[in-house]
C-alpha cells in the first residue's frame, strides 16, 4: 500500500502544471504572508503562556523565555517524529528535567495536561468539523465521511485512556510491579509516581482554571483555521469561515496518523482532498497547501 501511494502521488505530482502552482503562490500579497507569520508567532507565545500556567500550577518557578525555549526544542523534535509526535512530548519532559531541575514525575505532569487540554479543545473542534462535513457532504461523498468518522472515533477513545490512566496512575503502577517485582527498577518507578501523584495533587487543586485553560486550546487551535482563512480569501474562494475550519481540523486530524516525519505528505494531501471536495482546482489546491503548511510549521520549526 505504501509502494502503491508512492506511485499515484509520484504521477499526480508529476502531471502537475507546476508554474500554474508557483504563479498562484506568487499572488498571495506580501502583507498576508506577513500577517500569518505573526498569527504563528503569537500562537507560539500563546502555547508557552499555557506551558508557563502549568508550570507554575505544579509549583514550579521559571521564566517564560526558558518555557518558551523548552517547547520550541520539543518542536524541532515534532518535526522528524510521525503522525502525534510522541517524541516531542519525550523531548519536553527531557528539557523540563534538564534545563527547568523539574523532577522526572512532575514534568510529565505537566506534558501530560497540556496536552490533554490541547487535544481536547482539538477534539471538541474536530467533532464540529465532522458533524458539518456529515450534513453538508456525507452522502456525496460517504467514502471520506466513513473515514473521517473512524479516525476520530479512534483519536477519542484514546485521548480517553490517556485521560483515564492520567488521572488514575495507580494502573500504570500495579501493572508496572507486577512486570518488575522485587527489583531497583520497582523502587525507580515507584518514586516518580510518587512525584507524579505530588504533581497531579497540584494541578487538580486548580479545577476552576482549567475551563480558562480549555478556552485558550479552543482559541489557539482557531488562530490555525483564522489563517487558513486568509490564504484562501486571497484567491476569490467563496468559502465560508465554517467550512475553512472545517477543512483544517479534518486535516490535522489526518495528519495525526503516524506515516511519515512531521506527516509530510498525508497532510498536505487530505488538505488538497478536501479543497478538491470543496470545487477548488488541485493546481489552486495545492498552492494553499503548501504556502500553510510552511507559514505555519516550516517557519516554526525555522524559528
Amino acid at each position: 500500500l505504501y509502494l502503491l501511494g508512492g506511485m499515484i502521488l509520484i504521477y499526480i505530482l508529476a502531471s502537475l502544471n507546476w508554474k500554474e502552482v508557483f504563479i498562484h503562490i506568487k499572488t498571495i500579497p506580501k502583507q498576508i504572508i506577513f500577517l500569518v507569520l505573526i498569527l504563528q508567532v503569537l500562537t507560539m507565545v500563546l502555547i508557552a503562556f499555557q506551558w508557563k500556567t502549568m508550570v507554575s500550577w505544579s509549583g514550579n518557578n521559571t521564566s517564560f523565555i526558558d518555557i518558551f525555549l523548552v517547547n520550541v526544542k520539543g518542536n524541532i523534535v515534532d518535526t522528524i517524529t510521525p503522525g502525534v509526535k510522541i517524541g516531542g512530548e519525550l523531548a519536553r519532559i527531557y528539557e523540563l528535567m534538564n534545563t527547568l531541575n523539574i523532577n522526572l514525575g512532575s514534568a510529565t505532569v505537566i506534558v501530560g495536561f497540556q496536552k490533554t487540554i490541547s487535544m481536547i479543545s482539538f477534539l471538541i473542534l474536530s467533532i464540529i468539523s465532522l458533524i458539518w462535513f456529515n450534513f453538508n457532504l456525507g452522502m456525496q461523498y460517504k467514502n471520506y465521511n466513513y473515514f473521517f468518522s473512524t479516525v476520530v472515533l479512534v483519536f477519542s477513545i484514546l485521548l480517553t485512556i490517556l485521560i483515564l490512566l492520567c488521572l488514575n496512575p495507580n494502573i500504570i503502577k500495579n501493572l508496572l510491579n507486577k512486570i518488575f517485582p522485587n527489583s531497583r527498577i520497582k523502587e525507580k518507578i515507584n518514586i516518580v509516581l510518587n512525584q507524579y501523584n505530588q504533581g497531579l495533587a497540584r494541578l487538580l487543586a486548580k479545577k476552576n482554571q482549567f475551563i480558562v485553560q480549555l478556552l485558550l486550546g479552543v482559541f489557539i487551535w482557531g488562530l490555525f483555521a483564522f489563517k487558513m482563512f486568509l490564504i484562501i480569501k486571497n484567491f476569490n474562494i467563496n468559502m465560508s469561515f465554517f467550512s475553512i475550519g472545517a477543512v483544517t481540523y479534518l486535516t490535522y486530524i489526518m495528519g495525526m496518523i503516524p506515516l511519515l516525519p512531521g506527516s509530510i505528505g498525508s497532510f498536505e494531501s487530505s488538505m488538497i482532498a478536501l479543497l478538491s471536495i470543496q470545487g477548488i482546482p488541485m493546481e489552486i489546491g495545492i498552492s494553499i497547501s503548501l504556502v500553510f503548511r510552511f507559514l505555519t510549521f516550516w517557519c516554526e520549526f525555522l524559528i
